[in-house]
C-alpha cells in the first residue's frame, strides 16, 4: 500500500517503497530519514556488510540488501535515492529509468522537506572554502546557518525544523539526479577537468555543475566566475552577478589594487585585501564569491570583513602541520585534482618542494604539472595507483622522482633527505579511495606519520 509524503511548501508525492543506493554516509542518512517518517525502505550497496559497518549507523527498520543489487529491488520501488558515488550508468539504474522509477539524490530528497533560503555552491575547486567561509560570514551576523552537503553532515541529516537558512555545498554528482532542487543563490565557482573517470567529456562534467541553475527563476540570484570562460558563459534564468581576481567589474565583486570591492547598483563598498586572514589569489576568488552570496541575504560589510578576519580556512587544505629542523610540512590532502595541486604548488619557493602526489587516478591530466613541478620541486614521491602514470608524465622534469607507493615511505623518505628552507607538501591531484577512505583520512594519516616521533620503518 502506498504512502503519501508532504514536501517542500506542501508538495506531494507518493511513496510505496524507497530503494536507497548506497551504504556510506549520505545513503545511511537518507535511509535513516525516511524511517524515521514510517516510509518503507530497502539499502542497497554492492558492497558486502562486513566492509559497511552498518550496526548502530543505520535504523533497524531499513531492510538491507548488501553485496550486489538485485532485480528484486524494482518490483515495488516507488523511488530511488542514488547517494553521489554510484554512477547512474549501471544497469540496474538503466533499467530503473526505462520503467519511469524516479531515481534522485539525497540533495533533492532533502530539499523537498527543508524550509528556508538556500545557498548552493559547486565548482572544481575552492567550493569548500567557499561554503564554510559563507556559513562563516553568515554565523557572525547572528543567521545560525546550517552548513551541510559535500561538507560536513549530508544535508537530508541537517533538515531542521522551522525555516533556517542553508548554506550547500554540491559535487558534481550530487547535481546529476536533482529534479525540483532550485538554490535562493547558486554559485559555480570554476570549471576545470575533474572526474574524467566518470564523464566521458569536460563539456559532460561542466554540464552536471551547471545543474546547479536548472530550476532557478529571475527571483533567484546565480552567481558566475567572470575569469572562466566555460562558467561565464553559464545559461540560466536567474539575475547573475559575477566575480573577478583580475579586471574591474561594473556590477559584482572584484580584486582593485589592495582591495576587494563589491559593486552593485552604482554603490561600492570595499575592504582592505590585507582584512582577509586567507592566503593566495585563490581564496581572494573564495571570498568575493562568498561576499556577493552573503550580501544577497542582507548581510552587512562590518559582519563580513569580521568573518574574513577570523576565518582561518579549512583542515587538510594548505594547512602547515609542522616545523621542525627548518622543514616545514604541509597537508593539502583536499588537492584532490591537478588544478587544485597547480594552484597549491604556485605559492612554494622554487626549487625547495618535496611533492607528494597520487592517489585513485580520475584520469586528471598530469602532464600540466610539469612546468610548475620543474620550477618549485626537487622531489616528487609518487604514492597510490596513479603512480605510475605521474611518473610518466613528469618524465624528463630536473626533480627526482620516486616511486614511494605508500604514505608511509614518502614522509619516511622525506624525513631523511628534507634540507632546512624545504617544504614537504601533500598535493596528491588525485582522489583518495585506492588506499584511504577519504581525502580526511589521507590528511590525517599524513599528519599522524608527520607529527610521529619516531621514523617510520
Amino acid at each position: 500500500m502506498s504512502r503519501r509524503g508532504i514536501g517542500r511548501a506542501g508538495q506531494h508525492f507518493i511513496m510505496k517503497r524507497v530503494a536507497v543506493f548506497g551504504g556510506a554516509k549520505s545513503g545511511v542518512a537518507a535511509a535513516n530519514f525516511l524511517a524515521a517518517r514510517g516510509e518503507s525502505v530497502v539499502l542497497t550497496d554492492s558492497r558486502p556488510a562486513s566492509e559497511l559497518a552498518l550496526e548502530g549507523r543505520l535504523d533497524p527498520r531499513v531492510q538491507t540488501h548488501l553485496g550486489g543489487h538485485p532485480g528484486s529491488l524494482l518490483e515495488d520501488a516507488s523511488m530511488i535515492i542514488l547517494s553521489p558515488g554510484i554512477p547512474s550508468s549501471i544497469p540496474i539504474l538503466k533499467e530503473a529509468a526505462e520503467r519511469g522509477i524516479p531515481i534522485l539524490s539525497e540533495i533533492e530528497l532533502a530539499f523537498r522537506h527543508l524550509e528556508g533560503p538556500v545557498i548552493a555552491i559547486t565548482g572544481s575547486n575552492g567550493k569548500s572554502t567557499t561554503t564554510a567561509l559563507i556559513g562563516a560570514i553568515l554565523q557572525q551576523a547572528g543567521r545560525e546557518p546550517i552548513v551541510a552537503g559535500n561538507i560536513g553532515e549530508p544535508l537530508i541529516a541537517s533538515v531542521a525544523p522551522g525555516p533556517r537558512v542553508y548554506v550547500v555545498e554540491l559535487s558534481s554528482f550530487q547535481l546529476e539526479t536533482i529534479d525540483s532542487f532550485r538554490p535562493d543563490v547558486a554559485l559555480l565557482l570554476n570549471i576545470t577537468p575533474d572526474h574524467l573517470d566518470r564523464y566521458d567529456s569536460i563539456d559532460e562534467y561542466a554540464a552536471a555543475k551547471q545543474r546547479i541553475f536548472r530550476n532557478q527563476t529571475p527571483a533567484d540570484l546565480a552567481i558566475l566566475n567572470a575569469d572562466d570562460a566555460r562558467v561565464s558563459a553559464s545559461v540560466t534564468d536567474a539575475r547573475v552577478l559575477r566575480f573577478s581576481s583580475t579586471r574591474r567589474l561594473e556590477e559584482g565583486a572584484f580584486i582593485e589594487k589592495s582591495n576587494l570591492v563589491l559593486r552593485e547598483g552604482g554603490v561600492e563598498r570595499t575592504i582592505p585585501r590585507a582584512n582577509l586572514r586567507l592566503a593566495g589569489m585563490a581564496n581572494v576568488e573564495n571570498a568575493l564569491a562568498a561576499w556577493l552570496a552573503t550580501h544577497a541575504l542582507g548581510v552587512g560589510i562590518d559582519h563580513v570583513s569580521a568573518a574574513f578576519e577570523s576565518f582561518a580556512g579549512l583542515p587538510h587544505r594548505m594547512v602547515l602541520v609542522l616545523e621542525r629542523n627548518g622543514v616545514s610540512w604541509i597537508n593539502d590532502s583536499k588537492g584532490t585534482n591537478v588544478d587544485a595541486s597547480l594552484k597549491s604548488l604556485e605559492g612554494m619557493s622554487d626549487g625547495s618542494t618535496i611533492l607528494i602526489v597520487g592517489g585513485k587516478d580520475k584520469k586528471g591530466e598530469f602532464e600540466k604539472l610539469r612546468d610548475l613541478v620543474s620550477r618549485k620541486a626537487r622531489a616528487v614521491l609518487t604514492i597510490g595507483s596513479s603512480a605510475e602514470r605521474i611518473a610518466g608524465a613528469l618524465s624528463g622534469v630536473p626533480a627526482e622522482i620516486i616511486d614511494a607507493g605508500t604514505m608511509e615511505k614518502a614522509v619516511q623518505w622525506a624525513r631523511r633527505n628534507a634540507r632546512p628552507g624545504d617544504t614537504v607538501l601533500l598535493s596528491p591531484a588525485c582522489a583518495s579511495f585506492d588506499q584511504y577512505d577519504n581525502f580526511e583520512h589521507r590528511g590525517r594519516h599524513f599528519e599522524e606519520l608527520v607529527r610521529g616521533s619516531e621514523e617510520v620503518a
